[in-house]
């Protein structure tokens, strides 16, 4: 009963959260938003809170949103996204409950969507555009293993990028013959080939896990280079599939 109404807060959203740094904290405390126009009646608040901070309430979200007393906020890009979804950070966090996210992503949607909000003031509206969109940001960013590490490594001073080099030249190698396979074999070679590549990105993904409960963020970032050309063969399959 959710698909459409997922699909349609999925692709709704036009704004990416910014570089995040380091917090995670529950308890809140707001500020006016000084970039904002004088006339803007709303706050950004810096960390979240159980309770609304305009008729203490209790909030049915992490969010800065009270049906109660329809206050809203813009949330600070200093919250990270796992407390935006009400999701740990601590002890590590790669480990993400995919259920409990894709619940907490419903939940927050319901309460900040545009939609919830039509017929509110225009600042308001507003307002929660900025919501729904960061959380749409934080959902694709935990949702995916591979958007998760990046998200994890920016966090952490390190970024990745499409021309990242791929020093293992075995994979390499390997990467490059399973292309040419993908584009001839017939359709139990290609079923063969996504089994194996499954398989290689399961042990990234192990090895991921690894290495951020270590914080070992140089060997964090050589995982996710790897974890982004499994990723592509994993595309190209699936697209060859599609197309037979």
């Amino acid at each position: 009963m959710f698909r459409p109404f997922l699909v349609r807060v999925v692709g709704a959203a036009r704004a990416t959260h910014g570089v995040l740094a380091l917090s995670n904290g529950y308890y809140a405390r707001a500020f006016a938003d000084q970039a904002s126009s004088p006339s803007s009646r709303h706050s950004v608040v810096t960390s979240l809170t159980k309770t609304c901070p305009s008729c203490g309430a209790i909030l049915p979200t992490v969010l800065p949103v009270c049906p109660n007393c329809n206050y809203i906020a813009r949330i600070h890009d200093s919250i990270s996204y796992h407390d935006i979804l009400g999701l740990p950070y601590e002890p590590n966090p790669f480990v993400v409950d995919t259920a409990l996210l894709k619940r907490r992503f419903i939940e927050a949607q319901r309460v900040s969507h545009p939609d919830a909000w039509a017929t509110k003031s225009e600042s308001q509206r507003d307002v929660a555009l900025h919501v729904s969109n960061t959380v749409n940001a934080a959902y694709k960013a935990l949702s995916s293993p591979l958007h998760r590490i990046e998200y994890i490594l920016q966090r952490n001073g390190l970024m990745t990028e499409e021309a990242d080099p791929l020093e293992d030249l075995e994979l390499i190698s390997e990467v490059m013959e399973v292309r040419e396979e993908i584009e001839a074999g017939d359709i139990d070679q290609i079923r063969t080939i996504q089994g194996d590549n499954d398989k290689k990105i399961s042990e990234v993904v192990s090895s991921v896990t690894k290495a951020v409960a270590d914080k070992n963020w140089e060997e964090t970032k050589v995982a996710a280079v790897r974890l982004k050309y499994l990723n592509g063969i994993a595309d190209a399959v699936k697209k060859r599939l599609d197309n037979m």
